[in-house]
């Protein structure tokens, strides 16, 4: 098969900044017979099909794991394969419309050796293929080894196909830097009619010297490689002979025609010369591509074991990186592609489960929705999963500014990010007996297109599909919940969508309103109790029959109750403190399959709702509020409230106690008042960078507010 190695230095050096999610490696199958690929047809989310590379009757076979196990009959079976150890069935590829036409394609070593590429179909029984293949594409093979094997479509449609030098050792008899040959090559293929046709701009095509097929050659021993689901570039992994292990990176677009250097080169490192180059010559200039990234044999590594750029949605914060393994040191790595080169290779620290170890890794793999898998030639298949729950901040959220000037949206799970939400800070909403919304893991991944997002989560036993939706004119976030109950029993559901917002980080109060009608809950709403420009209005409705609640609450008691799984205490009033608003549904016993819909809408507005007051009670002792941006630069707005007129002083002081700027002083009405500070001093300079603090004193007594100015 080759060899992997990533040189230490490499390895050990820079790390991605902060945290990223540690990674478990699940056993979903084992007691398979080599299995040596993992994939599934395009669109499929409930099957995966494994390739084993040779049973004890030395046939190769397609098993299909479906709902939890591998059935019990194959989809595919093949005839007698060659029994060496890099021989048997090593390849599948299922066609984009694989939907339609139902075809797939297989790439094996028959009976003597030679390679051979099979078009197949899927049987009436959708989980059994028909038996009967048609080759398309039969090439000699001189040697037992480096027979490549790996197929995969590209977005232009057309099959790639990996093919090793033809083997033994250093390439003998020159066969990679031959375009005349086919090994030691990517193929490209137009496998749309009855065989295959050469595409057109393939760049041996035609008059060209070479053969049609070959759309990039000097391979030694291209081991799986990969397209980008996201950006179609094409990513080699390209097994070394002593010294070097390569990563190649052919980016989307590429036309074709590239010389990968075998076996003039070892990854970067000069080998042996050509006497079948098109260069003319190894030394000739641009005459190869070298690695986007190469390692050496250290740490017990031999053969590198190629992967995929991962574009899943369990893991989003290792969205875009590489992974790749060793096949002997059964390491697994991974790294992003910065300018056509691979960088912050790391070790990825996939932890296995507990009592589960791996042996020799021969394949990484994606389902359709383009997780990762990892096979060992053992028996097994893993699952790579987040060892944990994905943090909610790494998940993608919706942010939409609205015609108001604040930010509304919705993270993926559904937590709503109103407002003065420190998003992903408060405990969040909650199925009751289940858990936090913060805590789903993604079934798929989450779209945000204009002003909505859909994401569907699971929280078992429940799988939640959510629309979240932003008028920004109106300052309207709109989230429809839809929840399913996936249990063989019937299961309680009872939601509870939770709210905290501080606007300003000032003391809020909020209040309830009465219910639009039946189905709907309270309507409740909240202000800022000291300036109460911006108000937010919590509302919403269920399916029909659901028992609906409300509570508005100081934040820290309503997250106690919602924690310990206690009905909404139904409070109608509170604050001026740190307040939270929370609306209940709560549907009783829920069918397994039964769907049950939330839609909650949240409001932000300039004034208070028609019929709602929400006036909280003035400070004694007067009180200041900051209204501008800290720190500031120039024109610094204060909002002075009074509870009845008197005298009062308005100074500005340093650090030192020094009185610096007077902003006002003398009889003030009752009420709320603007002022400003400039930035001058008393003498009319400008003051200095610096902490500054505004002092209100009133015949009731004091307040002072710190502040920071920054030229």
């Amino acid at each position: 098969m080759g060899a992997i190695a990533v040189s230490l230095a490499l390895l050990c050096g820079a790390r991605e900044s902060g945290a990223t999610t540690a990674l478990l490696a699940v056993r979903i199958a084992q007691g398979l017979s080599m299995p040596l690929f993992v994939t599934s047809p395009p669109g499929d989310t409930t099957r995966l099909f494994i390739v084993e590379q040779r049973g004890s009757d030395a046939r190769g076979r397609i098993q299909i794991r479906k709902n939890g196990s591998i059935l019990g009959t194959p989809f595919l079976t093949t005839g007698p394969l060659a029994q060496g150890s890099e021989q048997g069935l090593l390849g599948l590829a299922f066609a984009p419309d694989y939907a339609t036409s139902g075809r797939f394609y297989i790439d094996y070593t028959d009976s003597v050796g030679d390679t051979k590429i099979e078009r197949h179909s899927v049987s009436g029984n959708p989980d059994v293929a028909n038996p009967a293949g048609a080759v398309i594409l039969s090439i000699r093979q001189p040697y037992a080894n480096h027979n490549g094997g790996w197929l995969g479509f590209g977005p232009d449609g057309y099959l790639y196909v990996s093919m090793g030098d033809g083997g033994s050792g250093g390439d003998p008899e020159d066969r990679a830097q031959n375009v005349d040959s086919l090994l030691g090559k990517i193929l490209r293929l137009d496998v749309s009619g009855s065989g295959y046709t050469i595409p057109p701009g393939n760049p041996f095509a035609g008059g060209a010297p070479g053969a049609d097929e070959i759309w990039a050659f000097g391979l030694r021993n291209p081991w799986r490689p990969s397209f980008d689901r996201q950006t179609g570039d094409l990513v080699i992994a390209d097994v070394g002979q002593s010294q070097r292990e390569e990563i190649d990176f052919a980016p989307a677009g590429t036309p074709g025609g590239v010389n990968y250097g075998w076996r003039c080169f070892e990854g970067s490192l000069p080998y042996a010369s050509s006497s079948t180059t098109p260069c003319g010559t190894c030394a000739a200039p641009s005459c190869t591509v070298f690695p986007a990234y190469e390692y050496d044999h250290s740490l017990g590594r031999c053969a590198i074991t190629g992967g995929y750029v991962y574009r899943g949605c369990a893991i989003p914060d290792l969205r875009g990186r590489y992974f790749f393994g060793d096949y002997c040191g059964r390491q697994i790595y991974s790294g992003r592609f910065q300018n056509g080169l691979l960088a912050d290779v790391r070790d990825s620290t996939v932890a296995f489960e507990t009592g589960v170890t791996i042996g020799l890794i021969t394949s990484f793999g994606e389902d359709a929705r383009g997780e990762l898998y990892v096979t060992d030639q053992g028996g097994q298949v893993f699952k790579v999963m987040p060892k944990a729950a994905v943090l909610e901040s790494d998940m993608p959220a919706l942010h939409q500014r609205t015609a108001l000037g604040d930010t509304l949206g919705s993270t993926s799970p559904g937590n709503a990010l109103a407002t003065g939400i420190t998003p992903f800070a408060d405990a969040g909403s909650r199925i009751r007996g289940v858990g936090y919304l913060r805590d789903a893991l993604l079934r798929d991944c989450t779209a945000i297109a204009g002003s909505c997002l859909t994401a569907r989560a699971r929280l078992a036993p429940f799988d939640i599909d959510l629309l979240a939706c932003v008028d920004s004119a109106a300052a309207t976030l709109t989230r429809r919940f839809v929840f399913t109950n996936t249990a063989a029993p019937a299961h309680p559901l009872a939601f509870v969508d939770v709210v905290a917002p501080r606007l300003r980080g000032d003391p809020n109060s909020a209040v309830t309103a009465a219910p639009a009608g039946s189905g709907h809950t309270a309507v409740l709403v909240q202000a800022d109790a000291f300036s109460p420009d911006r108000w937010i209005v919590h509302s919403g409705s269920g399916s029909i029959g659901v028992a609906v609640s409300a509570d508005v609450d100081t934040a820290s008691q309503l997250a106690a109750r919602v924690a310990a799984d206690q009905p909404l205490g139904g409070g109608t009033s509170a604050g001026p403190a740190s307040v939270g608003m929370a609306l209940g549904f709560d549907f009783g016993s829920v069918a397994p399959a039964q769907a049950e819909t939330v839609t909650v809408v949240t409001r932000i507005q300039a004034s208070a709702p028609s019929g709602v007051a929400l006036d909280g009670p003035w400070p004694a002792r007067g009180g200041i509020r900051v209204m501008s941006r800290i720190p500031f630069q120039s024109d610094l707005r204060l909002e002075v409230a009074l509870p009845r007129p008197g005298r009062v002083a308005l100074d500005v002081f340093d650090t030192a106690g020094r009185r610096v700027r007077a902003l006002g002083g003398g009889s003030m009405s009752a009420g709320r008042s603007v002022v400003s500070w400039d930035g001058k001093l008393e003498t009319g300079g400008l003051a200095p960078s610096g902490i500054y603090f505004i002092k209100l004193r009133t015949e009731d007594g004091s307040q002072m507010q710190r502040v920071v100015l920054v030229r």
